[in-house]
Parts: structure tokens; sequence; C-alpha cells
């Protein structure tokens, strides 16, 4: 799972980065803007990893993870062009953290006046739509070019027809992520990898003091349809430094019940529909992370692809279960261990064994 953390310049992007991956990446606010992300991987938090560890001993234990990219101030100048390397980069990510400036700071004001937050927001929408349009009717142009030499294919005549629906979607005012496609359209538009068609969540910087005075401005963010979540970064970024008993005193000073690294993978999972399974045995046990709504067939593809391509059948029970009872032994006898075939859809929580042939 990649996400990309983007925003307008000196909204606190690469604060929020140090307090999800613990890197001590500089925030000088007079730094140049960098040209290229910081990137770091952060195992996912799960607590059925460890005790399923603890119940397994494997030689190795490995949790899900998640990478983070943290990208430097976008859509800041006018000029800029949407087929460029970073903006490319960017949208090969599975979801977008938008980070918005909500604490005051006179002298970033002045360096980079971004205005009240849903003035930032209302801004970068605009410069999202109006980045996918451009790339929208670019397409459109050398469609319609191919056309007047004589080449005017069903399949591009389909295309044209889809972007076209696209462009009017756009124009609208309206991202991607709201338009009904079906299984083709979809597939059509897949490679354009659309800023508008990712999911987004959006985070309210804020300032130690203003942590819990921001509720309204979350509702009015959630009413325009996005996931939104108040972040003290810099109290988040020193959290991060501690330890986990000193890290708890501090939370509890200022009434929160989880560290960001913790709510925001959980916000992650959500946004993107994610579930996890589990593997276990006494060389490994290990999460894998699937689309809610899997099958047990790419479920298997996840941990190898000859296991898709050979797959048999899974024997499967549940994470649930299995601390209920105490062993798998337990669980068979409660006739709670199963066999599935390959159209099984997989749960949260499931422990699969594949049984393969190839």
């Amino acid at each position: 799972m990649k996400i990309a953390i983007i925003g307008p310049p000196r909204t606190g992007k690469t604060t929020i980065f140090n307090a999800l991956t613990g890197n001590s990446v500089s925030t000088d606010k007079y730094a140049p803007i960098a040209n290229e992300p910081n990137v770091a991987v952060v195992q996912v938090p799960d607590e059925r990893v460890t005790k399923l560890s603890e119940l397994y001993q494997p030689k190795k234990t490995i949790y899900a993870q998640i990478e983070y990219r943290d990208y430097p101030g976008i859509f800041s100048a006018s000029n800029e062009n949407p087929d460029n390397a970073m903006f490319s980069d960017i949208k090969t990510c599975d979801g977008f953290v938008l980070v918005m400036r909500a604490f005051v700071d006179e002298e970033l004001e002045e360096l980079y006046p971004l205005g009240e937050v849903l003035h930032q927001l209302t801004n970068f929408e605009e410069e999202m739509l109006l980045m996918d349009l451009m790339i929208a009717e670019k397409r459109r142009e050398k469609i319609e070019l191919g056309y007047k030499r004589g080449v005017k294919t069903p399949v591009l005549q389909f295309e044209d027809k889809v972007l076209e629906e696209v462009c009017a979607q756009l124009q609208a005012g309206k991202p991607l992520r709201e338009m009904q496609l079906n299984a083709e359209e979809e597939k059509v538009i897949r490679g354009f990898k659309f800023f508008t068609q990712k999911p987004m969540i959006v985070l309210i910087n804020c300032n130690e003091e203003d942590y819990h005075n921001l509720d309204n401005l979350k509702s009015e963010i959630q009413a325009k349809g996005y996931t939104a979540e108040v972040i003290a970064g810099r109290f988040e970024e020193e959290l991060s430094k501690l330890d986990n008993e000193e890290a708890k005193l501090f939370m509890e000073d200022i009434g929160i019940e989880e560290s960001i690294k913790d709510r925001l993978t959980r916000l992650c999972y959500s946004m993107l529909g994610y579930i996890s399974f589990f593997t276990v045995g006494e060389d490994e046990v290990r999460a894998w992370t699937i689309e809610k709504g899997s099958n047990a067939v790419t479920a298997a593809g996840k941990i190898h692809s000859d296991l898709a391509r050979g797959f048999i059948r899974a024997e499967c029970f549940n994470y649930n279960d299995l601390m209920e009872y105490g062993s798998e032994k337990h669980l068979r006898e409660k006739g709670l261990f199963r066999l599935e075939g390959k159209d099984y859809i997989v749960q949260d929580g499931d422990i699969l064994f594949i049984r393969f042939n190839v």
C-alpha cells in the first residue's frame, strides 16, 4: 500500500511524515522546497499478528506494511505541468493524504499565503480538477487527430466517448471518484491515474492548543464527502520519539487515545477498502493486505502467483475463533476449520492454508 502525503507548501507534511515513520527529516520552514519525496516503509500495527506470533513462535513475524511518500508542496505555481515526473509518481500511489495548514504562523503566511482551511481545500480541489481536465482533453485531441488521419476504430471511439463524459464531470467541478463507471469504462481510464479518481483523506494540521477546537471545521470538510481528521502535527512528531509509556502519558494530557500512526493506518485501510488475512506456521506468521470482497484465489496470488495458478482449495479458520479455543486442534473438533473453494470471499481476520498443484 502506497500513500502519498500531499498538499500546498509548508502545511506540515514532512512533520506528519516524521510522526508516522519515526524519521527526522528537516522541517526548517526557510529551507528551499525539495524536488523529490521523502519515502519510508512502516509496519502496520496489528495486535492480531503479535498474538499469533506468541502462539506459533515462528522464526519470522511479518506485519503488513504501508509506504508513505511525502511530496513537496504541489500546485504552488500556475504553470506546473501535469505530465511532469513528480506528478506522475504521485499518481502511482493508492491513495492521498492531503494536509491543510490550520496552525498560526505569521512568517509562513507571508512566505506562502494559503488563507483559511476551507479556502485551501477549495483551491486544491480546483487545481486537481484542472490537472485532470488538461490530461483528458489532451488525449481527446490526439484521438481527434487520429480521426482526421483515418484512424477511427471502435476502441478509440469508445475511449473518446468515455473521456467526453470524464471532461463533463470535471467541468462541472465534480471529482472522478464520484463518477459511476462500469468495468469497461473503468478499464479505459485506469491508465491515466487521474488525481480526482484517487480516494483522499484530509488532515487538518493544527497547534496542540487548538486540537479540540476544530470539530466544526472537521464536520464541514466531512460534509464535502471527505474523511477528515484533526492532527497536532508537531505534538505527534515529538510523540513518535518517545517510548510507549511516555507516549501514553503525553496522549492522556492532550486527550487522545491513539497516535496518528495508528489512527491514519486505520483510516487508510477504510479509505481503500482493504482487509488483512494471515498465514501462520513454525517458519512464519505474516499479515497480508487485500481488497475487501477478494476471493480465495486472489488471496493465494497475493502470497505467490503459483498458489493462484494451481489453486485447489483453501483451508480456513478465523483469528477470533482461534483466540477463543486456543488451538487448531480444538477448532477442528468444533467444526470451525473449513475447506473453501476458489470463489470463497476472504474475510478480515481469516487464517488461510492454500493447497495447490502446478
